[in-house]
């Protein structure tokens, strides 16, 4: 199986980048500006996105900064689970970028779910936090070691592209400027 990425093939799963969680977030500083590019950069792509929030009532609603990027149309999705793994199979694709908070708790249980569904998770590291940067460092080492492909926004938006001919190259590079 081939590591490419194409926009046809993937998804994107923002998990819980809720209000009190995000402000609890250390590391890294502008992962929720990475993370708003992502949701941008999907949405121009036309990948399905799916927005989780883990116990909103506690936690807070998603930032009005994602729910922007991501438009009208997609409303957030409550959970109680700390995976996402049913809200990522309801994409209906292959491979699923996976983005938000936390590292080590909800982003990597959905993974490693994910993957036990048969699905192909990419974890797009710069749009990923935790309230620790040792949680986070930790996590990623530890999908990376098991062989989950850990990448970063700007190399899954290009490479969905995969070339400067593309109609939406120019919206995607404005975003990354």
């Amino acid at each position: 199986m081939s590591w490419r990425l194409s926009a046809e093939e993937a998804g994107l799963l923002v998990v819980d980048a809720q209000e009190k969680l995000v402000a609890a977030v250390a590391e890294p500083t502008d992962w929720v500006k990475k993370l708003t590019i992502l949701v941008e950069g999907a949405k121009i792509l036309g990948l399905p996105i799916c927005i989780t929030e883990q116990v909103p009532s506690k936690l807070g609603k998603t930032m009005p900064v994602i729910l922007k990027a991501a438009g009208n149309g997609c409303k957030p999705v409550a959970k109680t689970f700390f995976s996402a793994v049913d809200q990522g199979k309801s994409l209906g694709k292959k491979r699923i970028l996976v983005a938000g908070c936390e590292a080590h708790v909800c982003i990597r249980q959905t993974v490693y779910d994910l993957r036990l569904k048969e699905l192909t998770p990419l974890v797009v590291a710069d749009a990923i936090g935790s309230r620790t940067p040792s949680d986070r460092d930790t996590a990623l080492a530890e999908m990376r070691a098991d062989g989950v492909v850990v990448t970063t926004v700007e190399a899954v938006l290009f490479e969905m592209l995969e070339s400067s001919d593309h109609p939406k190259f120019r919206e995607i590079q404005a975003l990354v400027k």
